[in-house]
């Protein structure tokens, strides 16, 4: 469009983002610190300059429009860019301080995530930690968007806009409380897995469909689950009461603080073995306290890999 760097200053794109998330430009011009008229008339230069409304105004508030939905989102990368250089020259005044936002799946969050977060806390004490957990389906969009700086856990298929790196392979397995009636089982069948309550991701995910799989292709029906959940807390407590069971990471069970009340189930048949990693938006700008948490997730990944390893040998 031309003329665009002409008009669309720092402010516009601060203000458009906080209509947006308040759905009010009152709020977001108190949120922005403005006075109301100040705010209408920035939002009205704007949209004369884009030539079509970015909101539709109503007695109850707003309703952003596709125009402003799109300025919206190239809004916040832009600003979470400008974020991340304040950032830069801030730590290079400072030292270490700084903040991340970071998404994590179940498979990163129990184990890995928590030792490096240990570990970045003696290196780097001045940086601060936002962790949002959920699935890659609902994570990536967010990641792209500029909201988070990466997403850790089981890569993804999205790889448009995103680069990801590998820290190591992960299996599968399903898992069920100390005492369950599979636990001593070798080799549990799939046709009674198929009849147990479960309780497992929602269907939209890559874990879901790979679970699925393995009775889709011996001719059975996948189980129906009785809750659908990605909740570290909510699953580790069901499991622990009940005879449910779900499909969790090895390094959760071997590493992580359940392996004295949860138990691998030995199934019939393996679940595929996935790459845990990294995603990070496509040529982004990352903050030197993400750069530096990054370091640190090599580091622990490294000390997963190493151990199995040296416990693998020591069975051979």
């Amino acid at each position: 469009m031309p003329g665009f760097e002409q008009w669309a200053k720092f402010r516009h794109f601060r203000l458009a983002v906080a209509i947006e998330e308040h759905g009010s430009i009152l709020h977001a011009a108190n949120a922005l610190n403005l006075s109301q008229p100040t705010a209408s008339k920035l939002l009205q230069d704007l949209e004369v300059s884009l030539n079509g409304p970015l909101f539709i105004r109503s007695n109850r508030g707003v309703e952003i429009t596709e125009l402003g939905r799109e300025f919206v989102r190239h809004g916040r990368v832009i600003l979470a860019q400008l974020s991340h250089t304040a950032q830069s020259f801030d730590a290079l005044a400072s030292g270490a301080d700084g903040r991340i936002f970071l998404g994590t799946l179940l498979t990163a969050a129990t184990y890995l995530l928590p030792q490096t977060l240990i570990r970045l806390r003696k290196t780097r004490p001045g940086i601060s930690v936002s962790i949002v957990e959920g699935t890659n389906e609902r994570l990536m969009p967010r990641l792209i968007a500029g909201e988070l700086d990466i997403v850790l856990g089981r890569l993804s298929d999205i790889r448009n806009d995103v680069d990801q790196e590998a820290l190591y392979d992960d299996e599968l397995c399903i898992v069920g409380r100390r005492g369950h009636p599979f636990a001593n089982q070798k080799q549990v069948p799939l046709e009674d897995l198929a009849k147990a309550e479960w309780i497992l991701p929602p269907p939209e995910t890559a874990l879901r469909r790979q679970f699925e799989s393995l009775f889709h292709d011996v001719g059975l029906n996948a189980p129906r689950p009785i809750v659908e959940s990605v909740s570290i807390l909510s699953n580790r407590f069901l499991l622990m009461g009940t005879d449910m069971l779900g499909v969790w990471s090895r390094t959760v069970i071997e590493d992580g603080p359940d392996r004295e009340d949860l138990t691998v189930i030995d199934a019939a048949a393996p679940i595929s073995v996935g790459p845990i990693g990294i995603s990070r938006r496509r040529g982004a700008l990352l903050s030197p306290a993400a750069e530096a948490l990054i370091v640190e997730l090599r580091a622990t990944a490294k000390e997963m890999t190493d151990r199995s390893a040296s416990q693998l040998w020591g069975e051979v």
